[in-house]
Protein backbone atom coordinates (compact mmCIF):
# COMPACT_ATOMS: atom_id res chain seq x y z
CA UNK A 1 0.00 0.00 0.00
CA UNK A 2 2.83 2.39 0.84
CA UNK A 3 4.34 1.66 -2.57
CA UNK A 4 1.08 2.55 -4.30
CA UNK A 5 0.64 5.73 -2.24
CA UNK A 6 4.23 6.67 -3.04
CA UNK A 7 3.66 6.16 -6.76
CA UNK A 8 0.51 8.28 -6.70
CA UNK A 9 2.28 11.04 -4.72
CA UNK A 10 5.21 10.91 -7.14
CA UNK A 11 2.87 11.34 -10.12
CA UNK A 12 1.22 14.31 -8.43
CA UNK A 13 4.55 15.94 -7.46
CA UNK A 14 6.13 16.23 -10.91
CA UNK A 15 5.27 19.02 -13.33
CA UNK A 16 3.88 18.09 -16.73
CA UNK A 17 4.83 19.78 -20.01
CA UNK A 18 1.55 20.71 -21.69
CA UNK A 19 2.56 23.31 -24.28
CA UNK A 20 5.96 23.79 -25.93
CA UNK A 21 7.10 27.05 -27.56
CA UNK A 22 9.73 25.22 -29.62
CA UNK A 23 9.91 25.39 -33.40
CA UNK A 24 7.42 22.89 -34.86
CA UNK A 25 5.19 22.99 -31.78
CA UNK A 26 4.32 26.69 -31.73
CA UNK A 27 3.99 29.23 -34.56
CA UNK A 28 4.69 32.89 -33.79
CA UNK A 29 2.37 35.40 -35.39
CA UNK A 30 4.55 37.82 -37.38
CA UNK A 31 2.20 40.71 -36.60
CA UNK A 32 3.25 40.55 -32.91
CA UNK A 33 4.54 43.86 -31.48
CA UNK A 34 7.95 42.23 -31.14
CA UNK A 35 9.23 38.85 -32.23
CA UNK A 36 11.35 36.66 -29.96
CA UNK A 37 13.85 34.33 -31.62
CA UNK A 38 12.38 30.84 -31.94
CA UNK A 39 14.42 27.64 -31.78
CA UNK A 40 14.20 24.04 -30.60
CA UNK A 41 14.66 25.44 -27.06
CA UNK A 42 11.68 27.79 -27.24
CA UNK A 43 11.33 31.56 -27.52
CA UNK A 44 14.26 33.81 -26.57
CA UNK A 45 14.08 37.54 -25.96
CA UNK A 46 17.36 39.44 -25.67
CA UNK A 47 16.39 43.08 -25.86
CA UNK A 48 14.97 46.03 -24.01
CA UNK A 49 11.21 45.68 -23.91
CA UNK A 50 8.60 48.38 -23.42
CA UNK A 51 5.49 48.03 -21.30
CA UNK A 52 2.85 46.59 -23.61
CA UNK A 53 5.29 44.76 -25.92
CA UNK A 54 3.46 41.60 -26.85
CA UNK A 55 4.03 38.43 -28.83
CA UNK A 56 1.50 35.77 -29.66
CA UNK A 57 1.08 32.62 -31.64
CA UNK A 58 -0.60 29.24 -31.89
CA UNK A 59 0.21 25.72 -30.89
CA UNK A 60 0.43 23.36 -33.88
CA UNK A 61 -2.99 21.97 -33.03
CA UNK A 62 -5.53 22.81 -30.30
CA UNK A 63 -5.14 20.68 -27.17
CA UNK A 64 -7.46 19.55 -24.39
CA UNK A 65 -5.99 20.80 -21.08
CA UNK A 66 -8.92 19.82 -18.86
CA UNK A 67 -6.82 17.16 -17.10
CA UNK A 68 -4.39 19.82 -15.87
CA UNK A 69 -6.40 21.49 -13.12
CA UNK A 70 -8.96 23.69 -14.85
CA UNK A 71 -12.10 24.40 -12.85
CA UNK A 72 -14.48 26.23 -15.12
CA UNK A 73 -12.12 28.53 -16.99
CA UNK A 74 -9.72 28.92 -14.05
CA UNK A 75 -6.46 27.07 -13.43
CA UNK A 76 -4.14 28.13 -10.59
CA UNK A 77 -1.75 25.26 -11.37
CA UNK A 78 0.01 26.58 -14.49
CA UNK A 79 3.49 28.01 -14.86
CA UNK A 80 6.04 28.91 -17.50
CA UNK A 81 9.21 26.88 -17.90
CA UNK A 82 11.70 29.71 -18.35
CA UNK A 83 15.18 31.02 -17.67
CA UNK A 84 16.85 34.43 -17.46
CA UNK A 85 20.51 35.07 -18.28
CA UNK A 86 22.46 38.29 -17.99
CA UNK A 87 20.18 41.18 -17.13
CA UNK A 88 17.17 40.34 -15.01
CA UNK A 89 15.09 43.44 -14.53
CA UNK A 90 12.47 41.62 -12.45
CA UNK A 91 9.87 42.38 -15.06
CA UNK A 92 6.21 41.56 -14.73
CA UNK A 93 4.32 39.95 -17.59
CA UNK A 94 0.83 38.80 -18.49
CA UNK A 95 -0.13 35.62 -20.30
CA UNK A 96 -3.48 34.96 -21.97
CA UNK A 97 -4.79 31.56 -23.10
CA UNK A 98 -7.35 31.48 -25.89
CA UNK A 99 -9.27 28.60 -27.42
CA UNK A 100 -9.48 27.72 -31.12
CA UNK A 101 -12.35 30.19 -31.65
CA UNK A 102 -10.42 33.07 -30.04
CA UNK A 103 -12.36 32.91 -26.76
CA UNK A 104 -10.38 33.90 -23.65
CA UNK A 105 -9.90 30.90 -21.37
CA UNK A 106 -7.89 32.62 -18.63
CA UNK A 107 -5.51 35.54 -18.05
CA UNK A 108 -2.44 35.21 -15.83
CA UNK A 109 0.31 37.35 -14.36
CA UNK A 110 3.90 36.43 -13.52
CA UNK A 111 7.32 37.94 -12.94
CA UNK A 112 10.93 37.19 -13.81
CA UNK A 113 11.98 38.00 -10.22
CA UNK A 114 14.43 35.41 -8.95
CA UNK A 115 14.54 33.41 -12.19
CA UNK A 116 18.05 32.06 -12.90
CA UNK A 117 20.00 30.77 -15.87
CA UNK A 118 18.64 27.22 -15.62
CA UNK A 119 15.11 26.53 -16.86
CA UNK A 120 12.70 26.57 -13.95
CA UNK A 121 8.98 26.53 -13.25
CA UNK A 122 7.62 30.06 -12.73
CA UNK A 123 4.12 29.99 -11.29
CA UNK A 124 1.39 31.92 -13.06
CA UNK A 125 -1.31 33.64 -11.01
CA UNK A 126 -4.82 33.91 -12.46
CA UNK A 127 -5.67 37.57 -13.03
CA UNK A 128 -8.15 38.40 -10.26
CA UNK A 129 -10.15 40.74 -12.49
CA UNK A 130 -10.77 37.98 -15.05
CA UNK A 131 -10.33 34.78 -13.03
CA UNK A 132 -12.96 32.22 -13.98
CA UNK A 133 -14.84 34.63 -16.25
CA UNK A 134 -13.33 33.61 -19.58
CA UNK A 135 -15.73 32.38 -22.24
CA UNK A 136 -13.20 30.07 -23.92
CA UNK A 137 -12.87 26.35 -23.36
CA UNK A 138 -9.84 24.48 -22.01
CA UNK A 139 -10.83 21.60 -24.29
CA UNK A 140 -9.26 23.41 -27.27
CA UNK A 141 -6.32 25.53 -26.04
CA UNK A 142 -4.84 27.10 -29.14
CA UNK A 143 -3.37 30.59 -28.73
CA UNK A 144 -0.98 32.13 -26.22
CA UNK A 145 -0.42 35.87 -25.85
CA UNK A 146 2.47 37.13 -23.68
CA UNK A 147 2.89 40.82 -22.89
CA UNK A 148 5.36 42.73 -20.72
CA UNK A 149 3.78 44.87 -18.00
CA UNK A 150 6.86 47.04 -17.37
CA UNK A 151 9.87 48.19 -19.41
CA UNK A 152 13.44 46.96 -19.05
CA UNK A 153 16.33 44.99 -20.48
CA UNK A 154 15.71 41.25 -20.43
CA UNK A 155 17.37 38.11 -21.75
CA UNK A 156 14.90 35.31 -21.20
CA UNK A 157 13.88 31.99 -22.71
CA UNK A 158 10.28 30.74 -22.58
CA UNK A 159 10.46 26.98 -23.15
CA UNK A 160 6.81 26.16 -22.62
CA UNK A 161 3.88 25.87 -20.24
CA UNK A 162 3.72 23.30 -17.45
CA UNK A 163 1.08 22.16 -15.00
CA UNK A 164 1.57 20.99 -11.42
CA UNK A 165 -1.50 18.76 -11.87
CA UNK A 166 -2.04 15.78 -14.18
CA UNK A 167 -5.37 14.18 -13.38
CA UNK A 168 -5.00 11.73 -16.27
CA UNK A 169 -1.90 10.18 -14.67
CA UNK A 170 -3.54 9.51 -11.31
CA UNK A 171 -4.85 5.94 -11.23
CA UNK A 172 -8.59 5.51 -11.02
CA UNK A 173 -9.72 4.20 -7.62
CA UNK A 174 -10.55 0.84 -9.22
CA UNK A 175 -7.01 0.55 -10.62
CA UNK A 176 -5.49 1.51 -7.26
CA UNK A 177 -7.74 -1.04 -5.54
CA UNK A 178 -6.64 -3.80 -7.92
CA UNK A 179 -2.99 -2.89 -7.37
CA UNK A 180 -3.50 -2.93 -3.59
CA UNK A 181 -5.31 -6.27 -3.74
CA UNK A 182 -2.55 -7.77 -5.89
CA UNK A 183 0.14 -6.49 -3.51
CA UNK A 184 -1.70 -7.95 -0.50
CA UNK A 185 -2.03 -11.25 -2.35
CA UNK A 186 1.69 -11.37 -3.13
CA UNK A 187 2.59 -10.61 0.50
CA UNK A 188 0.19 -13.30 1.74
CA UNK A 189 1.66 -15.83 -0.71
CA UNK A 190 5.19 -15.03 0.45
CA UNK A 191 4.22 -15.35 4.14
CA UNK A 192 2.49 -18.66 3.40
CA UNK A 193 5.59 -20.06 1.60
CA UNK A 194 7.85 -19.13 4.53
CA UNK A 195 5.64 -20.91 7.07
Amino acid sequence: MALIAGCIANVQASNVDIGSFATGSFTLDTSSLYLPTQSASGLTTSTTVAAGDTFYGNFTSPSDWTNYGFTGASNPNLGLLMSVTGTNSNLGFSLYLLDSTGGLIEAYTGTTTGVGTALQFVALTPDASIDGQGVGFATSVSTVVVGWNSPGAINTTFAGIQSTVNLAAIPEPSVASLLALGTVGLVALRVRRKS
